[in-house]
């Protein structure tokens, strides 16, 4: 498999760089619609679910792949046809 190139600060690839953006995203979200109601408390609301959702698809591998990727490609295993189809018309198992 392909390196990756580290282009942000030599430390992190784009794809990383980009996830780290949809966590923190996510927290600005978070505070923006909860901060009226709840002050800074939205903060302790709002920074898991960012952390939640931008590390492990920033870091987190499984067997060389990105956990998109792996995601992706168990989703479409599941989708693949689960029988082989027979020449009687009748699929085997």
């Amino acid at each position: 498999m392909k390196e990756k190139e580290k282009i942000v600060g030599g430390i992190l690839t784009i794809s990383q760089f980009i996830w780290l953006m949809v966590g923190l995203l996510i927290i600005g979200a978070v505070m923006f619609l909860l901060y009226d109601l709840i002050g800074a408390f939205s903060l302790v609301i709002g920074a898991p679910l960012g952390l939640a959702v931008g590390l492990p698809f920033a870091f987190y591998k499984k067997e060389e792949l990105t956990l998109f990727q792996y995601l992706s490609l168990k989703s479409k295993f599941k989708k693949k046809r689960k029988e082989l189809p027979n020449i009687k018309g009748k699929g085997v198992k």
